[in-house]
């Protein structure tokens, strides 16, 4: 009996021998693979634990460089998103603008358009009022002119106008008659064309009679009076 517990003793001692050797060898390869790579000496030791925990220790070195790169790289991302949503944006509002830009130019040019024709509207109205007004001041100077004139010189002038100019000169002289206070000399010298030209004279009758003025000429009121 005591040959068989001393000999299960010393099993278990070598049993806890061998341990001890094993786990010395492990921490021992332990601190010459750390010691090695402080030293930075390649040394490769083959062994399953150490080459798990290296490569462990590896990943999270290579995850801890990776994460920085990640991290910008995705800030990066989205630099370059908000710088193409802006840019988008940019070129919509510029497009935008020249959109508004075509429309008021059109309008302008509408506007530049319709102003001209005004103005030229005006100045062909204004133009056709001078030469209106020159018109009737000339009138007015011939029939001055021929009222003071003696009469047989009067009707020479008259009888080479139009019947149209000699029915606007017979009117301004029953007018400069009636400023002046006298009487008309319109009948006398539509009487004295009559005999230099019957036919002109007739027409220029015919003429003052159907005129649309209300105003009756000295030659209407005189052949009235006949």
């Amino acid at each position: 009996m005591a040959a068989k517990r001393q000999s299960s003793g010393n099993l278990g001692k070598a049993f806890f021998l061998i341990l001890l050797i094993i786990v010395l060898i492990i921490v021992g390869s332990i601190l010459i693979d750390l010691v090695a790579n402080m030293a930075g000496v390649g040394i490769n030791l083959n062994i399953p634990i150490i080459t798990n925990m290296r490569s462990k220790s590896l990943k999270k070195k290579i995850r801890a460089s990776e994460d920085p790169f990640l991290l910008r790289q995705e800030e990066l991302n989205k630099w370059e998103q908000r710088l193409e949503l802006l840019e988008e944006q940019q070129i919509n509002e510029k497009n935008e603008i020249d959109k508004e830009r075509q429309i008021n130019d059109k309008k302008l040019e509408t506007l530049k358009e319709k102003e001209t024709e005004l103005n030229k509207k005006a100045e062909f109205l204004d133009q056709r009022d001078r030469q209106w007004e020159d018109k009737q001041q000339n009138i007015r100077e011939q029939a001055v002119k021929l009222y003071n004139m003696p009469p047989a010189d009067a009707v020479n002038i008259i009888e080479k106008q139009t019947e149209a100019d000699i029915v606007d000169i017979l009117r301004a002289i029953d007018a400069y008659s009636e400023e002046q206070g006298q009487t008309s000399t319109s009948p006398y010298l539509l009487s004295l064309l009559s005999q230099i030209n019957n036919e002109k004279a007739a027409n220029v009758l015919r003429k003052l009679k159907y005129s649309v003025n209300e105003t009756k000429t000295a030659v209407e009121e005189d052949d009235e009076i006949e």
